[in-house]
């Protein structure tokens, strides 16, 4: 490539999601270097050369949070001219869904790692709100065509467990008639009980395949 060409500088930036205590909560790493330093952010950092922005995203998440092993899908690509403040940095953001067991210990730049509901966030780095609502707006497209936002509920659940997960996403009540049929239609669940549900096998292999 001509080097006459300006080019970006690439990060990736991850969306991490868990449903904990009825709250569906968000992980974010607290900045121990400028720019926006003390301020909270999502994990993410640099992509290294010939690093695919996915690798990247995972690498990233590891070092700052210790998290690791989480499917991840593409949510979009960031690139407004005042993002950074240290030059032209372009975002490519992903989204994952963690087990309500999943827990985060800070690393690298990080100075702290924390989850915290998704109903009540501190002020973000960057542009990092407007990530976090592509993020949301995403996982609420998939509910129309594959139930991985079950994957954020204990392998075994309670349809009304289900109901108030699909409600936080979505933002308004659903009810519980029409939710249950739509679970049994769906075919991704199996009934172990009298309401109680488990996920089926097939539903974490969709997610990584997208």
């Amino acid at each position: 490539m001509n080097d006459t060409y300006p080019r970006p500088a690439l990060t990736a930036d991850i969306v991490v999601l868990r449903y904990r205590n009825g709250h569906l909560e968000l992980l974010l790493i607290q900045r121990s270097k400028e720019p926006f330093m003390n301020r909270w952010a999502l994990p993410g950092g640099f992509v290294d050369a010939h690093e695919e922005p996915q690798q990247a995203a995972a690498r990233e998440l590891i070092e700052e949070t210790a998290v690791s092993g989480l499917p991840m899908i593409e949510v979009g690509t960031f690139g407004k001219s005042e993002r950074d403040p240290r030059g032209w940095v372009v975002s490519v953001a992903f989204l994952a869904l963690a087990e309500s067991s999943c827990e985060a210990i800070a690393g690298d730049d990080a100075a702290n790692a924390q989850w915290h509901r998704l109903n009540a966030l501190p002020e973000l780095a960057f542009d990092h709100a407007e990530i976090v609502r592509s993020a949301r707006q995403t996982l609420k497209k998939s509910l129309q065509s594959d139930t991985v936002a079950l994957s954020l509920l204990p392998t075994r659940f309670r349809s009304r467990q289900a109901r108030h997960l699909y409600s936080q996403i979505f933002g308004k009540p659903i009810k519980p008639r029409s939710f249950k049929a739509w679970l049994r239609r769906r075919q991704a669940v199996v009934r172990v009980g009298p309401g109680t549900y488990k996920r089926a096998d097939t539903m974490t292999a969709d997610w990584c395949r997208r």
